[in-house]
């Protein structure tokens, strides 16, 4: 009978759920990942393609803007339509003079499959000019006025429209956009008429059709919110609020380029100053990955029928291993006694059962092994604990700073009495407020830093102390104090009788390694005994450095400790190498 808390069940639970658990998790992870490989390349490809157009609209401004200034500096253009005629041969003048200039210069007046329009100021009786007078020979007499003026100002500058009712009163021509610019009198600032190209929007729509495909829209849209040009026809010449929002917060993005996760839409923006417009492309996910989402579909299929088949294999192997199991139980709940160790299990049976109860029996020895050898390690470590309590201020260190500080205070030296003060407290609360026995390697340097200050405000700055620190390790985990005996043996030992000398501190990590030196170019030594068994009357802790060596193998094994080389005459260097341990994340996040 199948119990609700036997290991079978637990077992077949368990398998179950870690089954469903991953494929769903597989399944779901494929897909994201997949829709973000694919979602990448799109945009990455669709942003080159996005430049690509770009290039090309800029290429035909150009053209436009080529043409505009070409009748800006045309005196054939401006006498046409400004200059009065009172008969027919002065008309006739005008006329063939104009067309001469246009035969001459027909080059740089016909933009791709476009047509001009070159119109005096209406109000004034001006004439105009048109390149398709079979459509637009009837001029809007509110040209200016609608499309030139903003503000009761005339902008002296190329701009870009779309109006489906400009030439209601001619020909209408639908899906077009127009760019107009004011003929300004050179001499006297003034102006005299516009210039106007007449653009089929399949001009521009031609630039960016190649890369339309399903999902995938393009649009062009005037900074004042009027579709130019777009894929969707019935967007062309109307007002847009949305999709302008949705273009200028793109076009602020890194890149030009913003995923809305929630509706699963990307957008891709560019403004075009010289079409004062923004072209932005619109991918619908849904319906450009749609390929995608359906061999999702196929996978959950396939996946469903795995796990029926699965749980069938899962539960006949499960019901193979538990038997064994269960008579293994039977037989140690029959078993009396507390103490296993007296008690071992009888090793027969089938051999399953064999194997697990040797394998108890042994684990029962392993246990009684380890611990004797955790009682060992519990006794090794109080001795550690032992010698971090000697990690205690020396009374010499306190009376000979109380001294400097008493010394400083009569030659009237307050503020270096203030900063001894300071390094002093500083000192105390790190040694003795705190009972951890590591601290940063941060919090380290700031200790140490206190205790050269102390020592240079009491024997002068002729031994400056250097640091060399990579940033990386500044939150490395260290034993209190791991540094400071070498450098206060370097300042009592290192430069008898010197007037100056350096001592350098050198932090750096290799690999799963943290390497600390102390190196100084004093005296040096004739043997290590020299080091190991400095004078301790006038120190901060009392520390020997064989105490130190000692302490870290104890800590953390014998591949780590303290290595002294030294040479007379050239001084000492000291390499102590501990494991790299960083403080814990939420430590760090507190800082």
């Amino acid at each position: 009978m199948l119990r609700k808390n036997s290991m079978f069940v637990k077992i077949l639970m368990l398998m179950f759920s870690g089954i469903v658990l991953i494929s769903v998790l597989l399944m779901l992870t494929s897909s994201s990942i997949s829709e973000r490989i694919l979602l990448d390349q799109v945009t990455r490809s669709s942003s080159a393609n996005m430049n690509l157009v770009k290039d090309d609209l800029l290429s035909y401004n150009d053209q436009v803007v080529n043409t505009m200034l070409q009748v800006n500096r045309s005196s054939e253009f401006k006498n046409y339509i400004t200059k009065p005629a009172t008969t027919p041969i002065e008309q006739i003048n005008l006329v063939i003079a104009l067309g001469r200039y246009i035969d001459l210069y027909k080059d740089y007046l016909s933009p791709e499959n476009s047509h001009i329009i070159v119109s005096g100021i209406p109000s004034e009786g001006g004439r105009h000019y048109s390149s398709n007078s079979l459509k637009w020979d009837k001029i809007p007499q509110d040209f200016i006025t609608k499309f030139m003026n903003v503000e009761g100002k005339i902008q002296n500058r190329i701009q870009y429209y779309s109006s489906l009712d400009l030439f209601s009163e001619s020909v209408p021509y639908d899906n077009y956009l127009f760019a107009v610019k004011p003929l300004m009198d050179t001499t006297s600032d003034r102006m005299y008429g516009y210039v106007a190209v007449i653009m089929d929007e399949q001009n521009i729509y031609r630039k960016y059709k190649p890369y339309i495909s399903k999902g995938i829209h393009i649009s062009l849209i005037s900074s004042n919110g009027i579709v130019l040009s777009s894929n969707n026809k019935d967007l062309i010449s109307s007002k847009n609020p949305a999709l302008l929002a949705r273009a200028t917060k793109t076009s602020l993005n890194h890149e030009g380029v913003w995923s809305d996760k929630n509706t699963k839409q990307t957008y891709i923006s560019n403004f075009l100053p010289e079409y004062n417009a923004y072209l932005i492309e619109e991918i619908d996910q849904l319906t450009a990955f749609s390929s995608l989402y359906k061999i999702s579909y196929e996978i959950l299929k396939v996946v469903l029928l795995i796990l029926l088949v699965s749980m069938v294999i899962v539960y006949s192997f499960s019901r193979r291993i538990t038997r064994p199991l269960n008579r293994l139980v039977k037989t140690m709940r029959d078993s009396k006694g507390d103490n296993l160790k007296h008690q071992p299990l009888q090793e027969n049976g089938s051999y399953e059962t064999y194997v697990l109860t040797k394998a108890y029996n042994r684990f029962i020895d392993k246990i009684d092994q380890y611990t004797d050898k955790l009682v060992y390690e519990q006794q090794e470590r109080r001795k550690a604990d032992l010698n971090a309590l000697q990690m205690q201020i020396n009374p010499h260190f306190l009376y000979n700073t109380l001294s400097s500080i008493k010394y400083l205070a009569k030659m009237n030296r307050i503020d270096q009495v203030d900063e001894t003060i300071n390094s002093l407290i500083s000192m105390l609360q790190s040694t003795l407020g705190s009972t951890e026995d590591r601290v940063t390697m941060d919090q380290e340097m700031t200790t140490l830093k206190h205790y050269v200050y102390i020592k240079q405000i009491r024997y002068g700055n002729q031994i400056g102390v250097h640091y060399e620190i990579e940033p990386r390790c500044m939150h490395a985990l260290v034993p209190k104090l791991i540094l400071q005996p070498f450098v206060e043996n370097a300042f009592f030992h290192a430069f008898p009788g010197y007037p100056s000398g350096n001592i350098h501190i050198f932090v750096r990590r290799q690999e799963d390694t943290l390497i600390m030196e102390v190196i100084d170019d004093g005296i040096g030594m004739s043997s290590i005994a020299d080091q190991v068994n400095e004078d301790r009357q006038q120190h901060l802790s009392g520390i020997g450095i064989n105490n130190v060596d000692s302490r870290i193998q104890l800590l953390f094994g014998s591949s780590y400790g303290v290595r002294i080389e030294s040479e007379p005459g050239f001084g000492t260097a000291i390499r102590i190498t501990l494991p790299f341990m960083e403080e814990p994340e939420s430590n760090l996040a507190d800082v």
